[in-house]
């Protein structure tokens, strides 16, 4: 405030030397008494024209009235620039004291610090100017630091069009070390293999994982029509219950890409054969593992039961498809994370910053692990209105011929199924019947027996 009150003693003798000038040139103006004496005026600093003396004869009226004019217009222009360099001087100084004004003491003493009002204040605003610098500095490490502890990466557009089916957050794990683990199989790093061996575990029979295979061009998706680049088969067969026990062959299409370090997309078709409708829709998995933040990942888990045909029974096979894929891919899951643990990295840090961090993330888990174990513990009510509903509207229209899942194509097979049956009725027919009516039908039960032992030795005669 001591710099503003002397910029206004300033302004106060600026205004006192405009006066002065202007009543020179008013004194100049009025020629007619001064006819035959010497008029000489020196011009302050900031004067660039005029600044001579003129002397003012009497020898003539037009002359004198000539000289008049010329030195009237010279002091009006040792006035306008004498003006103008004293604003040019103190024009950032009265700007300031507008401020001193309007805006409040501590907005006056930091533009003074760094505004030059005079000569003797240059200088001043390099050590602010530098400070600020610093300041800026700092602001931005720690905006970077900030930025990479709530680094995400964009959702993935194709696991949004599917069913999310769980999710896992795997602390202090690399993308290149959940790949190894999770997917490599051992190839070409130190890993143990992992995806066969759970296989196995499963009750899968004849499991083969071929090596991942990469060519000029990459792998382009059916489904997603996405490009990656890598692929392998995976190949194995299992008993699936049926109507009796069916062999059941599966093959796994298997295409993986990775993104730098920040992403991981492992993506597989299910394709099934040796049961009812197995032609009529294949099973589309994928895992996403992103980055989150400096040193963590999240796993997340999409299915998607696509239908190649109609058929009539698309609800049911989704449903159970459904079930059974996401307990098997949980399973998975649960295996590759404790994988992951032996190489997680410890990172040192405020454990309470990582609880908030996670916060958001352990709650959309919980979410998907309800919605999971809500869709596997509504299974027995969906099943039992779809039971329903087929034995009312559909089972009186539907021959029986259809759920056999392959026709005997030997006399022994068909021998074989016809006992089956036979056994069925022996136990149906008897309930609900007369002990008289019981004894008939045991006769007439081993007489279709001795039937078919018969017929069993006339067709095995060579």
């Amino acid at each position: 405030m001591k710099q503003v009150r002397g910029l206004g003693s300033r302004i106060k003798e600026a205004a006192h030397d405009v006066t002065k000038l202007k009543k020179g040139s008013n004194h100049s103006g009025g020629g007619e008494s001064s006819a035959g004496s010497v008029a000489e005026e020196e011009v302050e600093e900031g004067s660039t024209a005029g600044g001579t003396t003129t002397v003012v004869s009497d020898e003539g009226g037009e002359q004198e009235e000539k000289v008049v004019k010329e030195e009237v217009a010279a002091d009006n222009n040792n006035i306008g620039v004498f003006f103008k360099n004293r604003l040019q001087k103190m024009g950032t100084g009265i700007k300031t004291a507008t401020d001193a004004v309007t805006g409040g003491a501590g907005n006056v003493v930091h533009k003074l610090a760094i505004t030059k009002i005079d000569d003797d204040d240059g200088g001043s605003s390099g050590g602010v100017a530098k400070d600020q610098d610093e300041g800026e500095e700092e602001v931005t490490e720690e905006e970077t630091n900030e930025e990479k502890k709530k680094f995400r990466m964009p959702p993935d557009d194709v696991l949004q069009k599917m069913i999310v089916i769980g999710k896992q957050k795997i602390k202090g794990v690399s993308i290149q070390d959940y790949y190894e683990v999770a997917w490599s199989e051992g190839n070409d790093c130190d890993k143990e293999p992992i995806y066969g061996p759970f296989l196995t575990s499963c009750g899968k029979n004849d499991v083969n994982v071929d090596k991942w295979e990469s060519q000029e061009g990459g792998y382009k998706g059916e489904w997603c029509g996405e490009n990656y680049t890598q692929q392998r088969i995976v190949t194995f067969n299992f008993m699936k219950q049926t109507i009796g026990q069916t062999l059941v062959s599966v093959q796994h299409t298997q295409r993986c890409r990775r993104i730098e370090n920040d992403r991981c997309i492992l993506h597989m078709t299910l394709k099934m054969k040796g049961f009812p409708y197995a032609d009529c829709f294949v099973v589309e998995v994928r895992h996403v593992a992103s980055r989150v933040g400096e040193n963590d990942i999240l796993v997340e888990m999409g299915l998607h039961v696509r239908f190649l045909k109609s058929c009539m029974f698309e609800s049911k096979i989704r449903t159970n498809t459904t079930a059974e894929t996401t307990k098997l891919q949980m399973d998975l899951l649960a295996l590759i994370t404790e994988g992951c643990k032996p190489y997680a990295k410890e990172i040192a840090g405020d454990e309470e910053e990582e609880v908030e961090e996670d916060e958001g993330d352990e709650e959309e888990i919980d979410d998907t692990a309800e919605e999971s174990k809500d869709i596997i513990c509504d299974l027995p009510l969906i099943r039992f209105f779809i039971t329903l509903g087929a034995k009312i509207f559909l089972w009186p229209f539907i021959k029986l011929d259809l759920f056999d899942p392959f026709p005997p194509t030997t006399v022994d097979e068909a021998l074989t199924n016809v006992r089956r049956r036979v056994a069925l009725l022996d136990k149906i027919s008897c309930d609900g019947v007369t002990d008289e009516q019981k004894d008939e039908l045991a006769k007439e039960m081993k007489a279709i027996q001795a039937s078919l032992k018969h017929i069993e030795a006339i067709t095995s005669i060579p």
